[in-house]
């Protein structure tokens, strides 16, 4: 499935200030802060303007000549939408990493018991800096089914990309494809430990396409994850260019010192070359559909394979006719995804 393109309008809210006459500027309304971690900056409701109501959103949508509308009902069905603005809170933010100010979103139940601690997954998207990143959709498909199941489910949209009118400028020379912009995944613990309804003990994560390397390449750090979910993952750089040569643009885009250090680069972002550094007893699940043209289902089955050799703890689902996003397994893989969490997290 192609990623929702969707752009976000100015949303207009009212200013004064004393002794000056009155002044509107654009953006939307700032919420209290949801985690006392002094990295957190701004957030608010992912819920405003056109995302407001579902009749408001397909407007917008029905705007471009190229939407899809039987695709957008049958992925995104009013009734689903509808519940989840009523039972989900969901926030956009900004947080410091490494001094560069980067977008993230936030999605939890709402109406939980008082003092109840929720496990939380962090979630890594795919794409780059000009392509893939969360908006309302993305949220709505890949956040907000986890946050369902009873996760707070937090994400960044990594360095050097922009979704929504906040301050981040979406510089996307920042994005370095598995750099340091590794950091944005691991800096969004500090907000997870300031959250008093986060239980921080039980954190688990999941990773797609792109965001699969993003997952294995933060996780060697991250020795406190309880499960590891990746679907479609990148897992070997090289390899992808084998049978996708025309990734080779996006990598030397993104990647730093890609035309004079090209094999270590796409090495050290490629798990298969440093298995050992994964924490040895961090359940990982692997869902590839077999008709995936982005990510070829051999990234899945190799590393596998290779997990398999180490006695690494896995499992691997492979789907028969499936593509990148998983479909028509959609809902299996999805089944598959919340067993796991339920099973370790």
């Amino acid at each position: 499935m192609k990623p929702f393109l969707i752009l976000l309008s100015g949303l207009l809210l009212a200013a004064t200030a004393q002794a000056e006459p009155a002044k509107a500027k654009t953006g939307p309304e700032l919420l209290p802060a949801f985690s006392s971690a002094s990295s957190l900056k701004e957030n608010f409701s992912c819920y405003g303007g056109p995302f407001s109501s579902y009749d408001s959103w397909l407007a917008m949508m029905s705007k471009n000549p190229k939407f899809n509308a039987e695709m957008f009902s049958q992925r995104l069905p009013r009734a689903d939408v509808e519940r989840r603005q009523q039972t989900l809170d969901c926030r956009v933010f900004t947080y410091e990493s490494d001094g560069i100010l980067v977008e993230g979103v936030m999605v939890r139940p709402k109406n939980t018991a008082a003092n109840a601690k929720l496990p939380v997954v962090i979630y890594n998207r795919g794409g780059n800096a000009k392509g893939g990143t969360l908006v309302y959709g993305a949220i709505q498909h890949n956040l907000m089914p986890l946050a369902e199941l009873g996760y707070i489910v937090i994400a960044s949209q990594y360095r050097g990309a922009k979704a929504f009118p906040t301050k981040v400028t979406g510089e996307i020379q920042f994005d370095q494809f598995g750099g340091d912009d590794v950091n944005d995944i691991k800096n969004l613990l500090p907000i997870i430990q300031g959250m008093s309804d986060a239980d921080s003990e039980r954190i688990a994560m999941k990773g797609a396409s792109r965001g699969g390397m993003m997952s294995y390449l933060a996780a060697r750090d991250m020795p406190q994850l309880k499960a590891l979910i990746v679907a479609a993952g990148v897992a070997d750089l090289e390899a992808t260019l084998a049978v996708r040569p025309t990734m080779e643009n996006v990598l030397a885009k993104f990647i730093p010192n890609y035309t004079t250090d090209k094999t270590a680069q796409l090495q050290a972002r490629s798990v298969v070359h440093w298995l050992d550094k994964l924490p040895p007893q961090l359940p990982i699940l692997l869902v590839h559909g077999d008709k995936d043209w982005r990510v070829d289902v051999s990234q899945s089955q190799d590393l596998a394979k290779a997990l398999a050799e180490k006695g690494h703890p896995h499992k691997l689902v492979v789907y028969p006719g499936a593509d990148h996003g998983l479909y028509p397994n959609r809902a299996e893989a999805d089944a598959e995804t919340a067993a796991w969490l339920k099973q370790y997290l």
